[in-house]
């Protein structure tokens, strides 16, 4: 399991095909990196070390599976090759969504994990939000926390028979969520085009960079021990005495572990590559308006909840701390996707909302996020006691926070059964080398349907 470090991260093809800049250019254009409280002190790995579990990967899942560790008294380290959130942790629009994307809902795993697994998952899942804001109260975390709910407006008529089993099938489970009508979910978004809406109000949104920096914090306060700018250059069984393990290299270190969790998710490079070829690399951009006037609030998101419709292709939005609007999403053509992905995400929402005046940005920046191909999340076995971990699919920030939880219990001692997803072999995609241009199909058919959708209502 070595790999060539002499580019460090490197650029996938859709990325080189765009002219997308350095991530770490990227990384420091974003609103949340000029505003998010600084980062804990940490130190790079040098000489040798020992643990008892080594997380390799400074995102959500790392940092909360780091964190739940070391409350129950392991000794852990994690290994980041950057700095916590230099990924899609730190570069999203910060909406907490404690659920899967449209589909994915309890009936669907129920038949896809069985019945026992498919409700221990959507239970896991449906109590990310909680948790998240559980930690931020319980560690002080500051990160422009707000558990003000989420909203998935309906864009058609039609998916109103969706909306009512969805709400069915998670109230069956004791979610709080809600069904709103039409004229309630143009009243919560600011739009006059919305056909009803799912309402979880234990969503809401963060300063997502904020909130890791505030993981990697509380870690450390608790006793792991976290390595940053130490990029994990090989990975291979070894022993240590009479302890076996792994040894996991970096330029200036080694850390011998007992147990290994790979939690890297988009930003993996060649450490783990069975199982990092089982996913898709997306690449999405975000934008951050100018401050807007502040009674435009009293209109658009009033209950200043986050919002991300049933389009396939859809709209998202939330509001900042000092009233500025984020929003974003994906591109379909690599080629101008740099300069487009500034514009083309604004003017979709001044279409949704045209009260709002001509809306100019502050701020643009893009990132990586990772889906499997069932959008699910997956904990792979690399070995003896060694894991990858694949779980952000779009719905990162609640699931990947809970899902660490989780990993840290089993890492702990607990069985299989009590894990929300098996653990599987790798199996990877067909031509790893050209996922990154899937979306590229797979969203202009997807815009299609949204066509056809809204041309039947």
């Amino acid at each position: 399991m070595a790999r060539d470090m002499a580019d460090g991260y490197k650029l996938n093809l859709w990325e080189r095909l765009s002219g997308a800049p350095h991530p770490a250019k990227s990384f420091g254009a974003s609103f949340w990196y000029e505003t998010a409280p600084e980062a804990p002190v940490t130190e790079t790995l040098v000489g040798e070390a020992k643990a008892e579990v080594a997380v390799v990967g400074g995102g959500y899942l790392g940092l909360s599976a780091a964190l739940h560790l070391a409350e129950a008294g392991v000794d852990v380290a994690l290994l980041e090759a950057d700095e916590a959130g230099f990924g899609a942790s730190g570069r999203n629009a910060g909406f907490v969504v404690p659920n899967l994307l449209t589909g994915l809902d309890p009936k669907l795993m129920r038949e896809a994990l069985g019945t026992e697994r498919g409700d221990l998952l959507c239970r896991t899942l449906g109590e990310g939000g909680d948790l998240i804001f559980d930690l931020i109260r319980r560690h002080n975390i500051d990160c422009e926390g707000r558990q003000s709910g989420w909203i998935q407006p309906l864009h058609t008529p039609a998916k109103q028979e969706w909306l009512e089993d969805r709400v069915e099938q998670w109230r069956a489970l004791g979610r709080p969520v809600e069904a709103l009508s039409a004229d309630q979910a143009n009243q919560e978004t600011g739009a006059t085009s919305y056909h009803g809406a799912f309402l979880d109000p234990t969503g809401g949104h963060v300063n997502p960079l904020g909130l890791v920096r505030g993981y990697a914090k509380a870690a450390i306060e608790q006793g792991a021990r976290i390595y940053t700018s130490s990029r994990v250059q090989s990975m291979e069984r070894a022993e240590d005495g009479d302890r076996k393990g792994w040894r996991l290299k970096t330029d200036k270190g080694t850390l011998f572990a007992s147990k290994v969790l790979l939690t890297t998710n988009a930003t993996g490079d060649g450490l783990a590559p069975a199982a990092e070829n089982t996913q898709y690399p997306i690449t999405l951009f975000q934008v951050a308006t100018e401050p807007l006037d502040p009674e435009l609030r009293k209109s658009v998101l009033p209950n200043d909840r986050s919002s991300a419709d049933t389009r396939k292709d859809l709209i998202a939005f939330r509001w900042t701390w000092d009233n500025r609007l984020v929003t974003g999403g994906l591109l379909a053509s690599p080629f101008g996707a740099s300069e487009l992905g500034r514009t083309h995400h604004l003017d979709r929402l001044q279409t949704l909302l045209p009260q709002l005046p001509p809306l100019k940005l502050d701020y643009a920046w893009q990132g990586r996020l990772a889906a499997a191909r069932d959008f699910m999340p997956r904990l792979m076995s690399l070995g003896p006691e060694a894991y990858s971990a694949i779980t952000c699919n779009g719905r990162g920030m609640a699931m990947t926070t809970a899902m660490g939880k989780a990993f840290a219990r089993y890492l702990t001692g607990g069985s299989n059964e009590e894990l929300p997803v098996p653990i599987t072999d790798p199996n990877p995609i067909p031509l790893p080398s050209l996922a990154s241009l899937a979306f590229s199909v797979w969203l202009p058919f997807n815009r299609w349907i949204d066509a056809r959708d809204l041309k039947a209502k």
